[in-house]
């Protein structure tokens, strides 16, 4: 190298200290990158080492709020590690094609706040963006959400978004937020706004006050009454929450409201949930609220102190392949309120000690609830499948009622090894599923597997 560009680098390298040096605190202020850092699209499939060293902006310590107005599609922004207060992004807008990235740097960002204050990490207003905490090797959780009353909160018209490998502990209500309630500016309403394209998975989530995830309003049918009169809240379209682990949750660790299409709940944990429920009736494992078809499946629900699943849905519900464990009401409860589909379908679920019964059913508006192949393990007192009424329109078949998990003969079930054992009574007795979609079990493997299907969530 010679002398002329030695002299060059050694003048830009003080110019970049000098500039960083003049910075002050700021509320909107970012840093921007050198011109040759790279502006494509940078998604979870070609995220690398390399590509975050090459920072779009980077957000200083300093920095509370943060307008992305001018960000372009495709950048990536990224947080240094460390400890800071708490985030606001808002305006940031990629494209479907070029999501913006918001990614940790160097390794865990901890963002701490009071349990008093309105969130840890919060957006406004975005759209076309991945939150990634996956930016750091070795590291599970790249951003740790410590407080707020939300510990992440996805707001103010944001949507199309992805948040992955973050942790969210000891927040005052809810872990994950995820929607727009309505208000007096028609923006916020049904037909004027809906959510699209949300994916929340591989995160951590406990010690919350409320809800684990809490995605999508509540009030679906009804709405809300405002001084401009009822609103109704919007719609979600296609939702996937996948390989999530919530422990220790106020009330429900999952809750899905208003989501009319495409919604997708799967591979979860949930593991002691509505520990401190504000209301009544809000301490079940999984609830799938008003507004909300699609399937739920593939999960393990643990000790929950009402239902399992609480499955409230538009009745294009499929409910498979789910391990629900010691609830101290029913493992599944399904209610008919706004349902105008055709169907609640429990199809190959394991329930395991559930208090006042396996299913219970009080969707007489339902043209059908279909309960085939699950096993239901209770004790000498609770009922298997109870209706409410014989207003309850009901196909059961093929359903192993026990009074002890023994007879099931699970290869460790202390240890949550639901694996089959070759003895087992589950197996080549179950009816065939595959209409209802069910073609795999708990852990992945092709149903049937043997001559016929197995019944409860694993097959053999």
């Amino acid at each position: 190298m010679n002398n002329k560009n030695c002299l060059l680098r050694l003048i830009a390298g003080m110019l970049v200290i000098s500039s960083f040096v003049m910075c002050t605190k700021s509320t909107n202020q970012i840093e921007r990158a050198p011109s040759s850092a790279p502006t494509q699209d940078t998604t979870i499939a070609n995220l690398s080492n390399e590509a975050i060293t090459n920072c779009t902006y980077t957000i200083l310590p300093a920095e509370e709020i943060v307008d992305g107005a001018k960000i372009p599609a495709g950048s990536t922004i990224c947080i240094p590690a460390g400890k800071r207060g708490p985030l606001l992004l808002k305006n940031f807008k990629g494209t479907a094609a070029k999501p913006i990235i918001i990614i940790n740097k160097g390794g865990k960002v901890t963002i701490s706040t009071a349990i008093t204050a309105s969130y840890a990490f919060k957006t406004k207003n975005c759209q076309y963006f991945k939150i990634l905490g996956n930016g750091a090797p070795g590291i599970t959780y790249g951003f740790n959400l410590n407080g707020g009353n939300l510990g992440m909160t996805m707001d103010d018209l944001s949507s199309d978004f992805e948040i992955t490998n973050v942790e969210v502990r000891n927040c005052g209500f809810a872990g994950i937020m995820a929607k727009t309630d309505p208000s007096c500016d028609p923006a916020t309403w049904r037909g004027h706004f809906t959510m699209r394209n949300i994916i929340l998975h591989n995160n951590y989530i406990h010690k919350t006050g409320g809800e684990g995830f809490y995605v999508g309003n509540s009030f679906y049918a009804n709405g809300m009454s405002l001084a401009c009169g009822k609103v109704l809240p919007h719609n979600i379209v296609n939702v996937k929450i996948y390989k999530n682990i919530i422990d220790s949750t106020g009330c429900e660790g999952i809750q899905v409201g208003s989501a009319t299409s495409g919604c997708e709940i799967y591979n979860n944990t949930v593991k002691n949930p509505g520990l401190r429920p504000f209301a009544a009736y809000q301490n079940n494992g999984i609830q799938i609220g008003e507004g909300t078809g699609g399937k739920c499946y593939n999960n393990l629900v643990k000790n929950a102190p009402g239902n399992g699943i609480i499955v409230l849905g538009l009745g294009d519900n499929v409910v498979f392949n789910n391990f629900i464990l010691n609830s101290k009401s029913y493992g599944i409860f399904a209610d008919s309120r706004y349902t105008p589909g055709p169907y609640f379908q429990f199809i190959n679920n394991t329930i395991i000690g559930s208090v006042l019964g396996g299913i219970k059913l009080n969707s007489e508006t339902i043209p059908m609830n279909t309960v085939i192949n699950n096993v239901i393990i209770q004790s000498e007192t609770a009922l298997s499948i109870i209706r409410i009424s014989r207003s309850v329109k009901l196909t059961a078949a093929n359903n192993y009622i026990g009074k002890s998990v023994s007879t099931c003969k699970f290869v460790n079930y202390s240890s949550d090894n639901f694996h089959l054992q070759s003895s087992s009574p589950l197996i080549n007795t179950g009816a065939n599923a595959l209409t209802y979609g069910v073609s795999s079990d708990y852990y992945g493997t092709k149903r049937p597997s043997g001559k016929a299907f197995d019944i409860g969530a694993t097959e053999y």
